[in-house]
């Protein structure tokens, strides 16, 4: 606001999480069914990232929450409060979009403005609650910009700050840092985790990557085909998937035929061994990439489903082993499946 005090309420202290229900919703695109008897409860505060393949209804959930969809059946409530007849702009949500939708003939300020003169806040307030935002993402030097001014990550902070001045008491983003390059999206991935947990806004994130969705999650819904395959912690998802999708979608899995039972094994679980003694796998090195801290290897072995073994072991001052070479592999632990 210029030439004028800001006031000093604090866009922190305006901010509440909300706990957020998602109850049996079906809902189809004519003949085709994209959410599927789909329950899920989000707490009040949490970040909870809906994850899955493109395609499987993640996007369409956030749009169902958000008002621009109406479920063909189930509820959705807010605080307890059933949506179904509440308008988008009712429903105290805010959206992040993957493009970030930013005006580009409207400066930043212009920007973060936008929706707050939309909803006819008074100029005062208005002005007080994008400074407010624009300082808690640092982007109050960037005021006066235009979008084709700021990098990809500034862009992402503006497209949040415009979310952040309408006090959802949700915030949802769909796949909002998709258009980073992999060093700026894992340096905004760190900034949004920080900016969530000081507000304690309740925020829903659809992703389609799994790395993405294990750094920055409280809770993760892996779904598929529009329905729900499993919930919980990231370590939940991770150590005991509640079935073969959630395995090999959520990192790597290997699927091994061991004492009757298929056992998963992460590569990370493997190592090579001198001798056979404490072997479950016997294979061929098909090839090998360097990743830093491990040296990824394919290995070739029929006992693993698909005929094809992935070992991540410890990187040495050595050379990786010679494509060809004959390996025993143990494994530090195995998950029933």
């Amino acid at each position: 606001m210029r030439g004028k005090a800001i006031p000093q309420t604090d866009l922190e202290c305006m901010m509440t999480g909300a706990t957020l229900s998602l109850e049996h919703i079906n809902f189809s695109f004519g003949k085709t069914m994209a959410v599927s008897d789909f329950s899920l409860e989000v707490a009040a505060g949490s970040f909870t990232t809906l994850l899955g393949p493109s395609g499987c209804g993640k996007t369409t959930l956030l749009r169902l929450i958000s008002g621009f969809l109406q479920a063909d059946s189930g509820s959705i409530k807010i605080n307890g409060v059933d949506q179904k007849n509440v308008a988008p702009d009712k429903r105290k949500v805010g959206m992040v979009f993957q493009d970030y939708a930013l005006f580009p003939h409207l400066t930043v300020e212009q920007n973060l403005l936008y929706g707050l003169r939309i909803q006819k806040k008074p100029k005062d307030e208005a002005y007080a609650l994008i400074h407010q935002a624009a300082r808690i993402l640092g982007i109050a030097n960037l005021l006066e910009r235009y979008p084709h001014e700021l990098s990809g990550g500034q862009q992402q902070r503006v497209a949040l700050g415009r979310a952040l001045a309408l006090k959802p008491l949700i915030l949802l983003m769909d796949e909002p840092l998709s258009s980073l390059d992999a060093k700026l999206r894992a340096l905004v991935r760190e900034e949004l985790s920080d900016i969530q947990r000081s507000l304690g806004i309740t925020t829903v994130y659809v992703t389609h990557d799994q790395e993405e969705a294990l750094s920055l999650s409280d809770s993760i819904a892996v779904i598929n085909h529009g329905a729900l395959q499993q919930t919980g912690t990231p370590q939940q998802v991770y150590f005991t998937p509640a079935n073969t999708f959630v395995a090999d979608f959520v990192g790597r899995a290997n699927f091994i035929d061991h004492d009757g039972k298929t056992q998963m094994v992460r590569p990370e679980w493997f190592s090579i061994t001198a001798s056979g003694e404490d072997a479950i796998l016997e294979g061929q090195v098909q090839s090998s990439s360097f990743l830093g801290a491990t040296i990824r290897y394919r290995i070739r072995c029929d006992a693993v489903a698909g005929g094809i073994a992935i070992a991540d072991i410890a990187t040495t001052d050595g050379a990786p082993l010679p494509i060809g070479t004959r390996v025993h592999l143990a494994a530090t632990k195995m998950y029933c499946m």
